[in-house]
């Protein structure tokens, strides 16, 4: 079986800087000298051993973990990746999965990658049994977090292959991938997925799905059987973006660029990289904010009373437009990632429908919480007047991605975006006030 090592993007990055390498040491032995050549060489040793790193670290990851029930992939904190392969090198394998375990318990730590789980379009219908799942998880209740994982693995595979995760014959693989090489989810498919035909209670601490949702493997509930299966939850949101942006059938073998090609590539793949640096580096400094309604932020005004990029000022601007019906405006304030596919029109036509009947006269913001660097949630109490003149309060909130022009999650403050509103958040509006009387 071939390795990560081999996929294609590896294939491609290791020739390119293999090519570069040559390239600079031939120059250097035919004593030419080219300043733009040795600024592109100058300290980019490191950038050669990130590459190298890059390419082996998943396989080894699955060498130590995958019969452990961990597997690499690509949204994986590679940091991690990197100094549990190093610690099961020196004999501490145990500690590593501490590690681990430890990284799948910090909510902040894994909070945008579960939000962006929940933008996949195949994932959506599960949200809500997913965040109770979530809250489960990190608060210690595993007798109640495993199953809901593990149901929502299997229906969300289904969805996309029609054929459930743990079903015989499911092939999990895509090209090109790190969480669908054969090394990866195909594997855990294999072990989460064995016969478990004798019941007990001792713990054990990988997730069956047969024999914890058929009533067998009664000791399933406990930290390391629920992070693993939220970890794998986490690896097939990189598998269903692969599959959704056609990749799955592809056997496309690397063929060599040509030496211009090679350049920049290279000069691609190191502003990539230097990218992504800044980019954990920024989220590393994030912080929390510590808002009080009444004292830092109004509970209702205009817009232009709210700090600018800020999620608060998007929802105020939100409700006022709700206020004047102005649902173009609210329209243009929806998360993109979400939309995509969707004109401004049709979507202007669905939230008249989610406000039919019911006009918003007041409201108040009750509280800000930021999830995460690119997550925030405002909390509000609604006041509508329904068709007949019946007022009806709702305590309520919306939920915010930062998002860029593409509709690309990012961390906030770190480069221009927008604050945007998540829709399924505003659907749940539509029913306000439909039992009462």
């Amino acid at each position: 079986m071939a390795n990560i090592k081999d996929n294609y993007t590896f294939k491609e990055m290791q020739h390119t800087a293999q090519g570069l390498k040559d390239m600079y040491s031939l120059a250097k032995i035919l004593g030419l000298k080219d300043e733009n050549l040795e600024k592109k060489f100058k300290g980019n040793d490191s950038l050669f051993k990130q590459f190298e790193e890059m390419a082996q670290i998943p396989d080894k990851f699955n060498n130590f973990f995958s019969e452990r029930g961990w597997i690499a992939y690509e949204t994986l904190n590679f940091d991690l990746m990197k100094k549990c392969v190093g610690l099961a090198e020196n004999g501490k394998i145990d500690e590593a999965e501490e590690a681990l375990i430890e990284y799948y318990t910090n909510e902040d730590a894994i909070s945008i990658w579960t939000s962006s789980l929940m933008h996949i379009k195949q994932f959506r219908p599960r949200r809500t049994l997913t965040l109770n799942a979530l809250d489960d998880h990190f608060n210690g209740r595993y007798y109640a977090s495993v199953p809901l994982f593990l149901m929502m693995i299997d229906g969300f595979v289904n969805d996309i292959e029609q054929k459930g995760f743990f079903a015989e014959g499911i092939d999990l693989t895509v090209w090109d991938t790190i969480a669908a090489h054969k090394s990866g989810l195909q594997t855990m498919s294999s072990i989460f997925g064995k016969g478990r035909t004798k019941t007990t209670d001792e713990e054990i601490t990988l997730p069956y799905r047969n024999g914890i949702l058929h009533g067998r493997d009664l000791g399933y509930a406990n930290v390391k059987v629920s992070s693993k299966a939220l970890a794998t939850l986490l690896a097939l949101s990189d598998w269903a973006k692969a599959v959704n942006a056609g990749q799955k059938g592809i056997e496309k073998e690397f063929v060599p660029p040509t030496l211009e090609e090679s350049m920049e590539q290279m000069s691609t793949a190191v502003e990539q990289l230097q990218e992504n640096e800044r980019a954990r580096a920024h989220m590393d400094k994030w912080e929390r904010r510590k808002l009080e309604i009444g004292i830092d932020i109004p509970e209702k005004g205009e817009a232009t009373d709210y700090e600018e990029d800020t999620p608060e000022r998007a929802v105020v601007s939100f409700l006022n437009y709700l206020e004047k019906n102005n649902y173009g405006h609210m329209a243009d304030l929806l998360s993109k990632f979400q939309i995509k596919g969707k004109s401004k029109k049709v979507l202007a036509g669905e939230l008249r429908k989610i406000f039919k009947g019911k006009k918003l006269i007041d409201y108040k913001l009750e509280a800000v919480k930021d999830d995460a660097p690119a997550i925030s949630e405002v909390f509000f109490c609604l006041t509508f007047e329904k068709d007949g003149g019946k007022r009806i309060e709702h305590n309520g909130k919306l939920r915010l991605s930062y998002e860029d022009e593409k509709g690309d999650i990012v961390a906030r403050g770190y480069k221009k975006a927008n604050w945007k509103i998540m829709i399924y958040e505003v659907r749940q509006l539509e029913t306000v006030g439909l039992f009462s009387k």
